[in-house]
């Protein structure tokens, strides 16, 4: 119960997505949002860097469970004398337990490697249960020495008893001693160093009279202007709890304040532009660069705010995660960032620069649309062979829907899938087999384009319906792989299974009275040439599924090419019928008024759109049957009339030559 509780309290609140698939984050989703909003930090990851990292290599331990091993291989000396204090100390005979550790540290030093650490902690620990605080803090101090020196420290004392020193100077009134220790703590990695500067931090902002006096210190500053950035949201729910602008205010009222760039961060998330106006050039760091990017973004100065945005990239850290929990999506801040500068490169139609500003996030939902949809078939080409080395399409991003059996792929590998498909659908299959190559999918791309092409190249109809039709069964069994779209309409990296609907361009500007419209007004969130890429990039339909649309044209061509009375020609018709029975219902009426117009009843067995039998054109080639005059292609025609109009033309040729020779 102690541990939920904890859970709930260290919990930072965010917004939260309904139950259902999780989703990676992407910025182009809600362009809106994406550029209104300033991500909250983590308080427990801002806390571990108020200090510079140590220049002391201690271990951390703070496991539920001890290290194997850790109370054994001492001496037979000094392992017998800290035993015996242990169970003393445990025995409540706590003056036979301090003779006893301090027997173990009088030993000479190779004999008590083990548990001189062990000793000095414990002897700490009893003083400051009492009233030698003096003498605690000496032993607290000790154990670190003996770190320094070498003796060993399996438990990671010497971290510990900066904790426990600073328990003991905040029980005396010292936030800022205690505040110190905890956050050098923390720089050393320990999350308990963390969770107890959120502890202290949050008394304070509910205490006015300690406040005031935390302020003096520069670290005292950053660590409140972290808590109202990281966790100002929580003091809305602290019954008689200093409220955000209170505590915004008394650190505005602070000359020269460390920590102005949370500060900014803060002002803006609470909507206080001027207070963040007013502090974000007073530090240079990438944070207080993201400020001014949304401050210049407010004011419509696109060109300023990229410049900010670059900024800010270039300052933080390529992994730095501002989401602790293990089983979410990370929340990078750089990657946040780069998703900003996607949105501003498409606004003034530098599709190419969002393009690679995309790449640099590796979020796929992003690089997908941009490369997919904005870019051409020849950048998106140039694109892949300028980056075909490069480390940059070795990231894996997080896949849609998670099955477990999935093989994340690489960027690289996921783009040349997408481009395969954006060339099959517009035709150009013998490119498109190039990037299917070496995938599960090159041998079912390969028969779809020879069908194609022996229907192209076919002499007689018969032969050209059985290589539509052939095509037609390919695009619907393998549609999605062969000519799926990765984003709108067929979601192919969601597996088809979900439909993105907040992705479209006509929902994205924020409603009347949103804070999103508060922050941006009539900012634009997309440009007329961008949709005119969307357009000419379409799909040739623009139906979810679009490649069941497909399958219904190839089998309903076939059709055409037999005779109307035909088993063949009812069987293609139900199979047309049948791609688009869930997604077209107007094509499926079509279909089954000319079924019922032109075709004949074949059998009992056939329910028209649901269950249909294969076309049997084996009959119609054993019939014989000539084809009618109107199946005729106009090619044979053509080549047919060119023959009888060839000779005539000869000899006109001949007789003139006689004549001129004579």
């Amino acid at each position: 119960m102690t541990f939920l509780v904890l859970l709930v309290v260290l919990t930072p609140v965010r917004r939260a997505r309904a139950c259902g698939p999780d989703f990676p984050p992407d910025a182009l989703g809600n362009r809106a949002r994406t550029l209104a909003e300033l991500p909250d930090g983590t308080f427990l990851h801002e806390a571990s860097h108020l200090l510079p990292k140590p220049a002391d290599v201690f271990v951390v331990v703070e496991s539920s469970e001890e290290p194997e091993g850790a109370r054994t291989g001492g001496g037979a000396r000094e392992t017998e004398l800290y035993q015996s204090g242990a169970k003393a100390f445990h025995a409540g005979h706590w003056d036979e337990a301090s003779a006893r550790f301090l027997e173990v540290l009088a030993l000479p030093g190779e004999e008590r490697r083990r548990f001189s650490t062990f000793a000095a902690f414990m002897l700490g620990r009893m003083a400051g249960a009492g009233t030698e605080q003096e003498e605690a803090w000496r032993r607290f101090a000790e154990v670190r020495e003996l770190v320094r020196q070498g003796f060993e420290d399996p438990l990671g004392l010497a971290v510990a008893s900066l904790g426990e020193e600073a328990r003991l100077l905040l029980r005396e009134g010292n936030d800022a001693g205690a505040i110190s220790l905890y956050a050098e703590q923390a720089a050393h990695g320990s999350e308990i160093g963390a969770v107890s500067l959120l502890f202290v931090a949050r008394a304070i902002a509910q205490d006015e009279a300690r406040l005031p006096r935390v302020l003096k210190a520069p670290l005292g500053q950053r660590l409140m202007a972290t808590y109202a950035w990281t966790r100002g949201e929580e003091l809305r729910w602290m019954d008689g709890a200093m409220p955000l602008p209170r505590l915004m205010e008394a650190l505005a009222a602070v000359p020269g304040l460390a920590g102005a760039d949370r500060l900014a961060a803060s002002a803006w998330r609470a909507g206080r532009f001027d207070l963040a106006e007013r502090f974000a050039g007073q530090e240079k760091t990438p944070l207080a660069a993201w400020v001014k990017a949304k401050l210049a973004l407010r004011r419509g100065d696109k060109a300023a705010a990229d410049q900010f945005l670059a900024e800010a990239a270039e300052g933080f850290p390529e992994l730095e995660n501002w989401e602790l929990r293990s089983w979410t999506h990370p929340m990078r801040p750089r990657v946040r960032v780069g998703g900003e500068r996607i949105i501003l490169a498409l606004l003034r139609g530098d599709f190419p620069q969002a393009a690679e500003h995309a790449l640099k996030t590796c979020s796929w939902p992003d690089i997908a649309y941009v490369t997919e949809q904005v870019l051409t078939v020849e950048e998106l080409q140039r694109f892949i062979a300028a980056h075909a080395s490069g480390p940059e399409f070795q990231c894996k991003p997080e896949p849609g829907v998670w099955v477990e059996e999935n093989e994340r792929k690489d960027v690289g590998a996921q783009l040349r899938l997408l481009l395969a498909r954006r060339l099959l659908r517009g035709g150009r299959g013998q490119e498109a087999l190039e990037y299917f190559r070496g995938t599960t999918w090159e041998e079912p791309a390969r028969k779809y384009v020879e069908a194609l092409e022996q229907a192209r190249s076919a002499w007689r109809d018969l032969d050209e319906a059985q290589a539509l039709y052939s095509a037609a069964r390919l695009a619907r069994s393998a549609g999605m792989e062969l000519m799926g779209t990765e984003v709108a309409p067929d979601w192919t990296w969601l597996a088809g299974s979900f439909e993105v609907n907040h992705w479209s361009l006509e929902v994205q500007q924020p409603a009347e009275g949103s804070p999103a419209r508060a922050i941006l007004g009539e900012l634009p969130l997309n440009s007329e040439a961008e949709r005119a890429r969307l357009a000419a990039n379409a799909p040739p339909h623009t139906l979810r599924f679009h490649y069941r649309s497909t399958a219904a044209e190839l089998a309903e061509k076939a059709a055409a090419r037999v005779p109307p009375r035909s088993q063949a020609y009812a069987a293609l018709l139900c199979h047309a019928a049948r791609f688009v029975s869930s997604t077209e219902p107007e094509r499926f009426q079509r279909l089954w008024s000319t079924y019922v117009k032109n075709g004949a009843l074949i059998s009992d067995a056939m329910v028209f759109g649901q269950s249909c039998p294969e076309p049997d054109f084996e009959r119609l080639r054993n019939q014989k049957i000539a084809m009618p005059w109107r199946t005729w292609r106009l090619r044979t025609l053509a080549t047919v009339g060119a023959g009888f109009l060839l000779l005539p033309m000869l000899g006109a040729v001949v007789l003139v030559r006689r004549k001129r020779r004579q």
